[in-house]
């Protein structure tokens, strides 16, 4: 016996994204793969460029380098690290637009979320400033709530958290403000001078250690946090449909 007219099945039902159009976040993921890894590994090899010009400033200071090859080599590094600055800045942009669309979508899926969409822009620029506390709270719902709904005779989908996240946060949002209160003393001596001597003597007491680990630890944080875009990214568009 044929159904009647305009009869819809249950399991096709339109849903609430079906009838709105969901943001695609494929794209973006993988910009921010290529942007982030040139901003990490350009923070790794800036670190090794600050080593040299340690050693530079202490030599100037001492007398055994002069004006001239020391203010060189401080314009030829800062041309280096300008490029790890712009793909940092690039970077944060794609990051905050993936974020809006994530959190968009999870709406348009009927999910309330504790964070409005425009919290993914605004929310790395509100206290408690540099440890990034909003992003990474923002960034755990969208990975809980993006887990795919459960499947007939399925376990229900895990909506565990992602310890990738926190290791991000711990290398992205609290080392930074650790290495700062360590290297305070020699950041804030002399500040607003900019003569070839206290830039000199700034580089010289900032310690070898300070700097690496500030380095190093760039470095996983890009790298942590890709891993971790590339998975939330999967699992959204498990949930969004998007191919």
């Amino acid at each position: 016996m044929a159904p009647p007219p305009g009869y819809v099945a249950y399991g096709s039902a339109p849903t609430a994204a079906s009838t709105q159009q969901v943001s695609r976040v494929a794209g973006l993921s993988t910009a921010i793969t290529v942007v982030v890894g040139i901003a990490g590994a350009g923070a790794l090899v800036n670190g090794f460029i600050q080593l040299s010009l340690q050693s530079k400033a202490t030599d100037f200071i001492n007398g055994t380098t002069t004006r001239t090859e020391f203010e060189d080599s401080v314009v030829s590094s800062s041309a280096i690290s300008a490029v790890a600055g712009i793909a940092m800045f690039v970077g944060a942009i794609l990051v905050m637009i993936w974020m809006f669309r994530i959190t968009s979508n999870l709406r348009k899926h009927g999910m309330s979320t504790t964070w409005h969409p425009l919290f993914a822009i605004f929310g790395w620029m509100l206290p408690p400033g540099v440890l990034f506390v909003i992003p990474a709270l923002m960034l755990r719902e969208q990975w809980s709530k993006s887990a795919p709904p459960a499947q007939a005779g399925a376990p229900s989908a895990d909506s565990k958290d992602n310890p990738l996240l926190l290791i991000w946060w711990l290398f992205f949002g609290l080392l930074p403000l650790i290495m700062l209160g360590v290297s305070a003393n020699s950041m804030f001596t002399g500040f607003g001078d900019t003569s070839t001597e206290a830039v000199a003597q700034t580089l010289a007491e900032t310690g070898f250690a300070v700097t690496m680990i500030g380095a190093v630890g760039s470095l996983i944080a890009a790298v942590v946090f890709i891993m971790f875009s590339r998975q939330l990214t999967a699992r959204h568009r498990s949930l969004t449909g998007e191919n």
